[in-house]
């Protein structure tokens, strides 16, 4: 089985729908909101929302103080990207 990490802050308008499209693949994730995590903790430097599949990055990105994805993917994409991190 596959655990992957989805990375997010509260006031993240992404994390809601972006939650919804890995429910419908009915991916297992588990949420780590970057709120409640302690300074300097690694996983505060992603952006939000950001899929983490062990130390690989399926969607989403670094970013130092995180800060908002600008776009999610199409069911189809997440689809397809959830399958190329499976192998």
């Amino acid at each position: 089985m596959v655990k992957y990490k989805l990375v997010y802050f509260k006031d993240c308008p992404n994390y809601p729908p972006f939650t919804e499209l890995l429910n419908q693949l009915g991916v297992q994730f588990e949420s780590v909101c970057q709120d409640d995590l302690e300074a300097g903790n690694p996983l505060k430097g992603y952006s939000s929302p950001t899929l983490i599949k062990d130390d690989d990055i399926v969607i989403g990105s670094k970013a130092n103080g995180g800060g908002c994805s600008i776009s999610l993917p199409s069911l189809e994409e997440l689809k397809n990207l959830i399958a190329i991190f499976s192998m």
